[in-house]
């Protein structure tokens, strides 16, 4: 393929008029100027376009997308009265398919061309995902939810199903305890040893030495208060939230813990020991009243930060809305909390639901626009002057109908 327009490689630059060739799934060459044409047709794009990497969402729920905006409850009422119904339809393979797919083809309307996901406890929700990657390939690390106590019947489980290479395409595994209350020892101690063994693909393969891809483990850690208050009371002889999951190996640079709202020094410094990922959920956090996350321990320790749309306890899947939440939440944090708090700027928040989602979830190929990376790219046309403001300009005033051409794997797809 070959796309013509703006290259927004540099957030903190104004782009400059280019153009991107792809071959296969990768992009091969990337020039300033025109476009040199010898009778070649312009695939996508024109001179007033501009050419960007797709988005990346670091946490959200697939079987959530159809209970969004279910408000007025706290996480747990939220979690038994929305969340677990919906995820008990799931029970219908059929269901689970439909909706996964459904799920796919709104991230690919937002332009999220990767993620990290959850799926439900059933078996077959890993196949689901596979079915519809296999019709819209976005890159992505999905996991069974792992729960086992404190859950509805129909949804606790052991063990997760795994994926095979013949099926998985751009899928991922991850391992996906839903979070400490809803998992006993046994399911942690378990979890903890399969995450540290790295997730050999058959007892053949790992006698042979031969291990799986990159595994990924997805949790979430102190969204609430009261959420805090119940582990401390199952898990007493932990020193805190934090140290049920390291006392059973699951913190490590390939763990995601979401929201992280509520630790104590004791537990900022372990995860940056640990070296994990924290995926900041803005708009799930202000939506069931949870907390106000706080920037500057991220950055005073030097934590890896990535951010999520949370679907469905976030209500907007689009990422540059999700970039302008946590734009809005730092100023008020910074007004009502703390004025030394740090409000990202237009061009931090655009690296962040681009290159650093995709670093934080190990798609260093991806959310960027340079020779050899993956060709999972977006066309924007944009009713405004293309200027120094124009990444504020894309994350303040987002529309989908931004996006023109969406390029995924050098294919152009519809949404």
């Amino acid at each position: 393929m070959l796309l013509q327009g703006r290259l927004l490689i540099d957030p903190e630059r104004i782009p400059e008029p280019g153009w991107v060739r792809t071959e296969g799934d990768v992009i091969v060459e990337i020039g300033e100027g025109d476009p040199p044409l010898d009778g070649e047709m312009i695939d996508a794009g024109g001179p007033e376009c501009i050419i960007c990497p797709g988005f990346i969402d670091a946490h959200l729920h697939l079987p959530q997308f159809d209970v969004v905006g279910c408000d007025g409850q706290s996480l747990m009422q939220w979690l038994d009265n929305i969340v677990y119904p919906a995820e008990m339809k799931w029970a219908d393979q059929s269901v689970a398919i439909r909706q996964t797919l459904s799920a796919y083809r709104r991230m690919l309307a937002s332009g999220t061309l990767g993620f990290a996901g959850y799926l439900t406890s059933h078996h077959h929700a890993v196949m689901a995902a596979t079915k519809a990657a296999h019709q819209i390939p976005l890159r992505g690390i999905v996991g069974q939810v792992l729960m086992d106590q404190m859950a509805p019947s129909e949804l606790l489980n052991q063990l997760e199903a795994r994926l095979n290479r013949s099926e998985k395409g751009r899928l991922d595994t991850s391992l996906n305890p839903r979070f400490a209350l809803a998992c006993s020892e046994r399911l942690l101690a378990q979890t903890g040893q399969r995450f540290n063994e790295g997730f050999p693909f058959s007892f053949k393969q790992r006698e042979a030495g031969e291990m799986g891809t990159r595994l990924f483990l997805q949790t979430h850690l102190a969204e609430t208060e009261n959420e805090v208050t119940q582990v401390r009371e199952l898990y007493p002889d932990d020193d805190h939230y934090a140290g049920v999951y390291d006392r059973h190996g699951l913190l490590s640079e390939n763990t995601l813990l979401a929201h992280c709202l509520h630790l104590c020094d004791a537990e900022w410094d372990l995860i940056a020991k640990r070296d994990c990922v924290v995926v900041h959920c803005p708009g799930a956090n202000t939506f069931l009243l949870s907390g106000v996350f706080d920037l500057n321990t991220i950055r005073e320790r030097s934590i890896r930060l990535a951010l999520g749309s949370d679907i469905a306890a976030g209500c907007d899947l689009a990422m540059p809305r999700v970039a302008r939440s946590m734009i809005e939440m730092a100023k008020m944090r910074r007004m009502t909390i703390d004025p030394k708090t740090h409000v990202p700027s237009g061009a931090e928040a655009w690296t962040m639901i681009t290159r650093g989602n995709a670093d934080a979830l190990g798609f260093h190929d991806m959310g960027r626009l340079e020779v050899g990376a993956s060709a999972d790219l977006l066309v924007l046309r944009v009713p405004f002057e293309v200027d120094g403001y124009l990444i504020d300009k894309l994350i303040h005033t987002w529309r989908e109908n931004y996006i023109s051409s969406r390029v995924l794997r050098g294919n152009s797809m519809h949404s």
